[in-house]
């Protein structure tokens, strides 16, 4: 099979649905010789920010000196984005072969009446990938949840819990409590536990599981020096520095912060992480559509939000450093649209509303409704009229911030041609 072929099979996967349960994914490992046996790890679960915590704490084990894996998803444009050996996709001749390999034994075992998930083969690629390229560590992004989710096979060095907040209440629970105890599954005996401040009683489960916490802010205290159109910088009592990422939003002083901690638990396990490699991985941390700024004149921000609660951080902030902005938005139909038009229609100066490229997009005209109660909207065709038209209204100076969605993400990018180098 060649690439096209191959990512053809794995998404037709998809239609499985999303199936909880470590049953599938040892059997599927253990045939491949239990190649995540192979590395150390740190597993990062939550809802809001786990993707940047993990970008920074890869970056700065790779500054480090160690060979480094990183597991992330979804990704932006293309599959391969998931999958870095120090800092590098995986190529399409490995992604080929190992693809070929997992298939084998997938179909093997779907003879048997064990049918594996998109999720499940994409994280056997990637542990195999890992095992294969000698890494030494590997900083891995639980997918769905914590505790069933195919991730939760390794034995991490340290785990770390992102805020959590509602989604995907279907599969994980309907209240806080509960879609925490689902994320604190990945929590393990004797293993230090890193987690950002939390509601009340979603830190009481997590508490519940384990006696080593560590809380950033409370346990470890930080301090947010400056958060601007140019990144964040905070001081750090855990390594007592400041510190920046060039990464927008006061909140990513708080996953700064989160990273940090976790760092400094691997070093009090053993391993050897210079000031200097804090400094460096830091600064040079990249996360690709995340309040990040692709073009100028005007500036023309791509940000994949699609939670009220992370829509509600991110409106706040794009306020208060740029003001009322130009916005460009396209959802899926299984989110909260209401409540994030709510957040991102109150500082939109005019909405250009679009269909994602999903089967599961909520349509421009439904999607619509909800922003007219906030501000002017416009019904667009395609995401490249919507730039056009949006550019147009903002004038050279203005603000366009485009959102709603990882879809929308990737495919502004791809529509503003935005450098294969970042991504």
């Amino acid at each position: 099979m060649n690439r096209r072929e191959v990512l053809e099979w794995l998404f037709a996967q998809e239609a499985s649905g999303i199936k909880f349960g470590l049953e599938n994914t040892k059997e599927l490992l253990k045939r491949m010789g239990n190649p995540h046996e192979k590395f150390k790890s740190v597993h990062i679960a939550g809802t809001n920010g786990k993707g940047s915590v993990s970008a920074m704490t890869e970056s700065v084990l790779r500054e480090s000196g160690y060979i480094t894996g990183l597991y992330t998803s979804p990704h932006l444009v293309d599959f391969s984005e998931r999958i870095r050996v120090c800092g590098e996709k995986i190529s399409d001749s490995e992604f080929l072969e190992l693809a070929e390999d997992v298939k084998y034994h997938a179909d093997k075992m779907l003879s048997e009446s064990k049918k594996l998930t998109f999720f499940e083969l994409t994280t056997a690629i990637a542990f195999a990938h890992f095992a294969r390229r000698g890494v030494e560590i590997a900083v891995i992004e639980v997918g769905m949840g914590g505790r069933l989710d195919s991730t939760n096979v390794i034995s991490p060095e340290v785990c770390a819990i992102t805020p959590i907040s509602m989604e995907h209440a279907e599969f994980l629970g309907d209240t806080l409590a509960k879609i925490a105890a689902e994320k604190a599954g990945i929590i393990k005996p004797g293993i230090p536990v890193v987690c950002s401040k939390q509601p009340d009683d979603v830190i009481k489960v997590i508490r519940s599981k384990t006696d080593m916490l560590i809380v950033a802010g409370e346990n470890s205290k930080f301090e947010i020096i400056s958060s601007d159109s140019n990144g964040t910088e905070i001081f750090s009592d855990a390594v007592g520095m400041n510190l920046s990422v060039p990464l927008i939003g006061s909140y990513q002083g708080d996953n700064c912060a989160l990273a940090v901690i976790m760092l400094r638990e691997l070093m009090n396990r053993g391993f050897y992480i210079p000031d200097e490699a804090f400094l460096r991985g830091l600064q040079n941390t990249k996360w690709p559509g995340r309040l990040e700024t692709v073009s100028f004149n005007p500036r023309i921000i791509i940000d994949c939000t699609h939670t009220p609660a992370g829509a509600e951080v991110v409106a706040s902030e794009v306020k208060r450093i740029f003001g009322n902005v130009i916005l460009i938005f396209g959802i899926l139909k299984d989110k909260d649209v209401k409540a994030v038009a709510e957040k991102f229609g109150a500082i939109s100066e005019k909405a250009f509303i679009v269909t994602p490229d999903s089967k599961r997009a909520l349509s421009a005209e439904q999607a619509s409704k909800y922003f007219e109660l906030y501000t002017k909207v416009q019904i667009c065709p395609s995401l490249k009229c919507a730039i056009s038209a949006a550019k147009e209204n903002a004038g050279s100076n203005g603000t366009i911030l485009i959102t709603g969605s990882l879809y929308m993400a990737g495919e502004a990018m791809e529509v503003l041609n935005v450098s294969e180098s970042i991504l």
